[in-house]
């Protein structure tokens, strides 16, 4: 029998690119379908990653514009995207063209035929009909990576106030329905992340003529009062603006740290005390969850 997967992303970085890799992984399985869920705040993050080719899924509603399965960047899906697309501007003496991850034509996939269906919360109006479908014993398994610590303390006080919430709230009440979360908040102390493009404005040069601003073709960068910015909700993570900056002061996947402080713990304490609720610390133990305890014959 076929496993029907619901995967949710909420608008973070950590464990976005993680969580597209496992992602990857479950599509080229046969006995899997997976609707994707994206927050509106997830989408826009993952716009910002590079998640999506041109033409993007820009903020219009179903029913103003009908909307296809999105164009994916395959890279994504694949595991090593960090190690071959982190960038570090000038410094770094690679060139874009070096970084394109090479497959082999076993290795080539159709990703978007893959997935059963890509649901958007703009496309769902305030009741979200589609997630609460999942309390009808619709999925074998729902899984939210990343999980925002605002996802997390709402679903752990039964708050269902958005997409993903609901989905999680929703499918918690079918008793064969497991909600796998990975919280990006998972314990107190201090945690890695990645950014997506980010420009350093401290050690941008303030070029008369941005070459990066000319070859950004969303018109993501714009120069406000003598400096240079990225318009965040316009950037598609394309990586022109990287290649063609002249000084190296604009990033892509750069590793920072941050603190989880102790009520974002809390928040995912709590929701592992609750039934149907499993926690799990990375994408990948979700994973193996998934091919070791929900197989079907």
């Amino acid at each position: 029998m076929t496993l029907r997967i619901a995967w949710a992303i909420t608008g973070a970085g950590c464990w976005l690119t993680e969580s597209f890799a496992v992602l990857g992984k479950l599509l080229k399985k046969d006995n899997i379908k997976i609707d994707l869920f994206f927050s509106e705040a997830g989408r826009e993050v993952a716009q910002c990653y590079g998640v999506f080719k041109s033409p993007v899924p820009l903020k219009t509603a179903f029913i103003d514009k009908i909307r296809e399965i999105p164009n994916f960047n395959e890279d994504i899906f694949m595991p090593n995207f960090i190690e071959k697309f982190q960038w570090l501007g000038a410094k770094d003496t690679r060139d874009l063209k070096d970084t394109l991850i090479e497959r082999s034509p076993e290795e080539e996939f159709d990703f978007e035929e893959a997935f059963r269906d890509v649901v958007f919360e703009i496309d769902e109006g305030s009741s979200f009909p589609t997630a609460a479908t999942a309390s009808n014993n619709r999925y074998d398994a729902i899984i939210i990576s990343p999980a925002t610590g605002n996802t997390v303390a709402k679903i752990s006080q039964g708050i269902a106030d958005n997409l993903v919430s609901n989905l999680a709230i929703m499918g918690s009440k079918s008793e064969s329905t497991p909600v796998i979360v990975i919280p990006t908040d998972f314990k107190e102390g201090i945690s890695k992340s990645y950014l997506p493009i980010m420009l350093h404005s401290d050690t941008c040069r303030k070029c008369a003529e941005c070459s990066s601003l000319w070859a950004c073709k969303p018109g993501a960068i714009r120069r406000k009062r003598g400096k240079v910015q990225i318009h965040r909700l316009k950037c598609t993570g394309c990586l022109d603006c990287v290649r063609y900056c002249r000084h190296g002061i604009i990033s892509f996947l750069e590793e920072i740290e941050v603190h989880v402080r102790p009520r974002e713990a809390e928040a995912t304490n709590l929701l592992k005390s609750q039934h149907g609720f499993l926690i799990m610390e990375t994408p990948e133990e979700a994973y193996n969850y998934i091919c070791k305890n929900l197989k079907k014959s």
